[in-house]
């Protein structure tokens, strides 16, 4: 009998109901005082008033990362990998993300101020299907999509990318960026509460 190792992930999804001053305490109280230990529970070390409750599934997610045959004649074997779910999954958190950080502000758009000397890029096909370059000039958001506007390089005509459809609102890359300048626009004095 041949064997393998198989390399796998399990994923446990949850949430912690944390007492705390701010975002960054509750966010601290969570890394540092709550966890799991294989063979063990979910728990924490903070006393019932700081970490009231927390609501996690008995059985995590599992994914089949990598299999490798093992042992002095093993055969190299290709195990084809399917990237598509996390690649969704990503792509919806970081739009949730963007969502819960203009909701946090009330806020169903925002403009991209101050960015000319670190803009955010993407590519936007026109109705022919060309490419243009365009450079992110703000967000907007629904209960359920995200639209990216834009502004086309040579032309500076205004464009919008609706998600999850089209490249510009959908690329992992340009939205963790665009989230990266919502953050930092809203971080500016005019939005900051007081």
């Amino acid at each position: 009998m041949t064997k393998y190792k198989v390399r796998v992930r399990y994923a446990f999804e949850g949430t912690y109901t944390v007492a705390a001053g701010s975002c960054e305490e509750a966010k601290r109280v969570v890394e540092e005082d709550c966890g799991l230990v294989l063979g063990g529970n979910i728990h924490t070390t903070c006393n019932e008033e700081e970490v009231t409750e927390w609501n996690f599934g008995i059985h995590p997610e599992s994914l089949i990362l990598s299999i490798k045959e093992t042992g002095r004649k093993a055969r190299v074997k290709y195990t084809a990998m399917d990237f598509s779910d996390r690649i969704e999954e990503l792509r919806n958190d970081i739009i949730e993300a963007i969502r819960q950080l203009l909701q946090a502000y009330s806020l169903t758009e925002l403009a991209f101020t101050d960015r000319e000397d670190d803009p955010v890029w993407i590519v936007w096909f026109g109705k022919n299907g060309d490419p243009y370059e365009c450079r992110v000039t703000g967000v907007r958001i629904t209960a359920s999509s995200l639209t990216v506007i834009a502004e086309e390089k040579e032309s500076g005509d205004e464009v919008e990318c609706y998600g999850p459809f089209e490249l510009g609102a959908s690329n992992i890359d340009w939205l963790r960026e665009i989230y990266e300048a919502a953050k930092l626009e809203l971080e500016t004095p005019r939005h900051v509460k007081s």
